[in-house]
């Protein structure tokens, strides 16, 4: 792999409780990360495609973000 590879991000985008959201992946040395608002996660791809890999990151992502809204809405509330 080159550093133009590594330089190199696409868009992914995945459906989470209907809704669209979009983030950001590249790979690196047998890697997919995955840029999504503030968070940054990482996974090893091995024989899944690589852009299989960036959406369910992605969408992890996406569900950890939702639990953090829902549960700072739940707090004030309280």
């Amino acid at each position: 792999m080159t550093n133009a590879d590594y330089e190199t991000t696409k868009t992914v985008q995945v459906e989470v409780d209907g809704a669209m959201h979009e983030g950001r992946f590249r790979v690196m040395g047998g890697n997919v990360i995955v840029y999504f608002e503030d968070e940054i996660k990482y996974a090893l791809y091995g024989l899944d495609r690589r852009e299989t890999v960036a959406r369910w990151l992605l969408s992890d992502l996406c569900r950890c973000q939702n639990a953090k809204k829902r549960k700072r809405g739940t707090s004030q509330q309280d």
